[in-house]
Formats: C-alpha cells, sequence, structure tokens
C-alpha cells in the first residue's frame, strides 16, 4: 500500500501542523520508527501532541509484547519455553497433537486475546493463514532467497522433502493451545522424518499485529478528542475514523506489484461501507520462472546490458536438488503444503471490520485466492461475538 498524499508524512518524532488550503480546520501528523517498519498518524481535533506520544506509547508496548526480535517479549519466551522443552529428554516433550503436557506461559491480557484470534482465524482459513510458519520460513531460507533474487544471484537449492515434511509439522498451528486462564504453551512433534529432526514450533504473530497495533490506536486517537484520524503501520495496515478535516474521505493507494516503486494500481477510500481498516499482502518479488544453463547465461548478458534493472523481470528459479524442474513459483510459502505457493497472486487487499481479520484474509487470500471469505467473516463473528464484514479491493495476479 502506497499512500496518495493522505497519510502521515515522515518528520518524527514531532509533530507537524498543517493547514491545507483544503481543510476546515488545521491536521497534525507525525511519524516514527517502529515494529520493524514505519508508523505515519495524521489526523484534527484534540491535542495532537498529547494524541501522538500516547500513540507512540502504545506501539512501544505492543512491540515489547509481541516482536520475535525481542528475547523479553511474551512471544520470544513462549518460543524459549517449547525449545526448551524440545532438547529436554523424551519424558519432558509434549505430543505433536497438545501442548497440555507443558506448564505454558502466562501471558498479558492483550497477547492473550491475540492468540485466541490467531487461532481463530487459522482455523477459519483452513490453515492458509498460519502463526506458527517459522519452521517453513527457515526451511526454505526464505531471507537467503530474497537476497539472491535483489542481488540477480542464484537461488539456493531447494529444501529435501524430507526437510520441508518435518518443517510442515512443526508449523501446525494445532500445535498452540490455551491451557489456562491466560496461559498458552505449544506442543513439540516428537518424531523425525526419514531421519530429519522435526524443529520447534516458532509462533510469530507479525501477519496480524500490525493491524491489531493500527486499530489500537486509531481508537485511541478518537478517545482523546480526534474526530478523523489514520494511522499507517508499514503503509501495509491502515486504520482509520472519521473523514478528513475537510470533509473528505481518506485514501489509500494500492501499489502495483508488477510497476515501479511509485507506480499505483488502484485508490481505496476509507471507511468504505463501514469498514475502516485496511491490509495489503504481496509477493513484493514476482513469479520466478524456470531457468536452465542457458537462461542463467542469457540473464548475466541482460545484466551487462542493463536489461535487468526490472528485478520483477529476471527468472531466477528454485529447483529440486535432483533437478527435477521448477517448483519454485515466488516466496510466499503455503502454510497447507510446505511448499511455495502457486495460485498465481501478487498482491490482495481487503478491507474489514477489523485489522486483525484484514490482515489474517489478505494473507490467506494471497495463496490461495478461492477462500470463501463470508464463511470467514461468519466464523470469526462467532468467535468474536460481535458483527463483522470484509471485502476484497484488490487481487493483482502475476502476468502469464
Amino acid at each position: 500500500m502506497d499512500g496518495s498524499g493522505d497519510e502521515a508524512a515522515a518528520g518524527s518524532p514531532g509533530v507537524a501542523r498543517s493547514d491545507d488550503a483544503g481543510d476546515a480546520v488545521p491536521t497534525w501528523r507525525s511519524s516514527f520508527p517502529a515494529m520493524g517498519t514505519r508508523v505515519d498518524i495524521i489526523g484534527w481535533g484534540g491535542d495532537g501532541m498529547a494524541i501522538v506520544n500516547a500513540v507512540v506509547g502504545v506501539v512501544a508496548r505492543h512491540e515489547d509484547m509481541w516482536s520475535v526480535f525481542r528475547p523479553s517479549s511474551e512471544v520470544s519466551r513462549l518460543n524459549a519455553a517449547v525449545r526448551d522443552a524440545a532438547i529436554g529428554d523424551g519424558a519432558s516433550r509434549c505430543g505433536a497433537d497438545s501442548a497440555h503436557g507443558c506448564p505454558g506461559l502466562v501471558v498479558s491480557e492483550e497477547t492473550d486475546r491475540l492468540l485466541c484470534d490467531a487461532l481463530a482465524l487459522a482455523e477459519a482459513t483452513g490453515g492458509a493463514f498460519n502463526p506458527l510458519i517459522g519452521p517453513l520460513v527457515a526451511a526454505w531460507d526464505v531471507k537467503a532467497m530474497r537476497a539472491a533474487y535483489v542481488a540477480g544471484a542464484p537461488l539456493p537449492p531447494a529444501p529435501a522433502a524430507d526437510s520441508v515434511e518435518a518443517a510442515l509439522r512443526a508449523s501446525s498451528w494445532g500445535l498452540l493451545s490455551r491451557v489456562g486462564d491466560l496461559r498458552w504453551a505449544m506442543g513439540v512433534p516428537c518424531e523425525s522424518v526419514g531421519g530429519v529432526d522435526v524443529a520447534s514450533p516458532r509462533l510469530d504473530l507479525g501477519g496480524i499485529a500490525k493491524g491489531y497495533t493500527a486499530d489500537a490506536c486509531r481508537d485511541l486517537a478518537v478517545s482523546m478528542g480526534a474526530r478523523g484520524v489514520l494511522v499507517s503501520v508499514g503503509t501495509s495496515s491502515v486504520s482509520v475514523f472519521g473523514p478528513r478535516a475537510d470533509g473528505s474521505s481518506w485514501r489509500a493507494g494500492l501499489r502495483d506489484p508488477q510497476g515501479g516503486p511509485t507506480s499505483v494500481a488502484g485508490v481505496v477510500e476509507l471507511p468504505a461501507g463501514g469498514m475502516s481498516s485496511l491490509s495489503t499482502s504481496g509477493d513484493n518479488l514476482g513469479p520466478l520462472g524456470r531457468v536452465g544453463v542457458g537462461c542463467a547465461a542469457e540473464r548475466a548478458a541482460e545484466h551487462a546490458a542493463g536489461a535487468a534493472s526490472d528485478r520483477r523481470a529476471r527468472e531466477t528459479p528454485r529447483e529440486t536438488p535432483g533437478g527435477g524442474g521448477r517448483i519454485f513459483d515466488h516466496h510466499i510459502i503455503d502454510p497447507r503444503t510446505g511448499y511455495p505457493a502457486h495460485a498465481g497472486v501478487r498482491q490482495v487487499s481487503v478491507v474489514a471490520s477489523s485489522g486483525v481479520l484484514a490482515e489474517a484474509l489478505s494473507t490467506a487470500l494471497l495463496v490461495d485466492p478461492s477462500i470463501d471469505v463470508p464463511d470467514v467473516v461468519a466464523r470469526w463473528a462467532r468467535v468474536t461475538g460481535a458483527p463483522a464484514s470484509a471485502k476484497v479491493v484488490g487481487l493483482v495476479r502475476a502476468r502469464a
């Protein structure tokens, strides 16, 4: 998602006031780094400085609770607990189908709520959204894959089938369970696969935490007197309330994944049909085609000629170790199969009544666009006990 003029402008950590010609009253805006990205907020009404300071505090607290890069976070501590159980003797390990044998970890009310949301949405999407996909991402070495692709180098070899199966077992969302009041634990599959040890499960709430945080910041701003506000976390998670100061709708531009960095495929006005949260998920790299030695030479020649400046046009496949042909479409892993998704979808944008719901749906639809959105919404409404709605507002398929 790219801004179309209505997002908060960069300029952290102060608050900038704007008297735009079209605005009925002055607006305030600010931007600051957090959650490995940038948080933007723009609004009108209330005390802008006080609102921004409060929002910074909310984001910092959420990052402290949910960042996998902070050892003290509740997510990291839960991952450490299951890792410690995995390296103990067989009697201390949890079973593959339940985490009830582990003592678990007591978490905060917000983390408890987010974990409940994650499980509900994993079940509702049939596992297309999965907060435990970490072992599969590690097995495919997605980070190295992306770095190689950006550099125009050959992708690292695909993992062996046994390694994928082992990672798939460790990525089962059914391993995560609530074992008491605010207490959570994860099970550890005990068996190996073809001699490959099954890794410890790894929880990562990044797939829905930004949407939750955007909504929480918006709601806080409104409670402090904002009459209109837009919060953007990493530009992919947007939450709004009310209109802009001039009475017009907030607008969010959807980036064209098949165009240049500033190309916009469309604009969404928010709120949309009463829905105030927007999430966009995409592969960012594009489909990777099959390449033999000759194609690799052609790619090198194109690069030398400057024709490879558009990285999305390069073909750098990932084949089976035995040369069995292309099995890699892009770097998005389907958590249901353990292999890269092949749905041919580049980007999905969803508006919803909840940022968490929007995030999970945009992620799930990226690997399976046939998911029944109304059914997921209905399941979500039953779990939360509140009315819910969602709509796909953008879906970009890969070019043939």
